[in-house]
């Protein structure tokens, strides 16, 4: 695998999602009601699972040139990519191809106003080689504008090493 990022759409369908998926889908779709999206007053951090906030981003949507800024970056992915982004913009990662690619995944979620998932493949500073799934969910404001979307990955390659360093916790960085 290069050292760039590359990512593929799939095709959302919960009724295959398993784990930690499952319960973070089961969760946005309870507080979405009828065919809407949750409003982030209604989501509670300290309801989920413990497996789930190491691995866990949220992101407010802002109407500046940062456009999708971290309110939420899990420990994992602060031990994973040897930074931690909270309160910087998604356009400031440095993994290559990373930022764009991100950037294309949350305005799909914006304009679907509908959970997307992708495939994702990059090597991360920490030299470990990742190819995860990554589900993202919108979020409203309560009044119907997306404002935040909520990420999760689920990793597919170096699921033993990935699943050791969760065990093992935050490594200084």
């Amino acid at each position: 695998m290069s050292d760039t990022f590359s990512a593929k759409e799939l095709t959302v369908d919960p009724s295959t999602f398993t784990g930690d998926f499952a319960w973070l889908y089961a969760y946005w779709a309870e507080r979405a009601g009828h065919g809407g999206l949750p409003a982030w007053a209604d989501i509670r951090l300290i309801e989920f699972p413990a497996t789930i906030l190491p691995w866990l981003v949220i992101m407010d949507v802002v109407d500046d040139a940062r456009r999708f800024v971290f309110r939420y970056w899990g420990t994992e992915r602060t031990n994973l990519q040897r930074v931690d982004m909270t309160g910087k913009s998604v356009k400031e990662l440095k993994i290559p191809g990373l930022a764009p690619a991100m950037l294309h995944q949350n305005e799909c979620a914006v304009a679907a106003r509908a959970p997307i998932l992708f495939l994702n493949n990059f090597v991360a500073p920490s030299g470990l080689t990742v190819r995860y799934q990554a589900l993202r969910l919108p979020l409203t404001d309560g009044g119907g504008d997306v404002d935040k979307i909520l990420a999760l990955s689920r990793f597919i390659d170096d699921a033993a090493t990935v699943r050791r360093r969760a065990e093992e916790g935050p490594t200084p960085v």
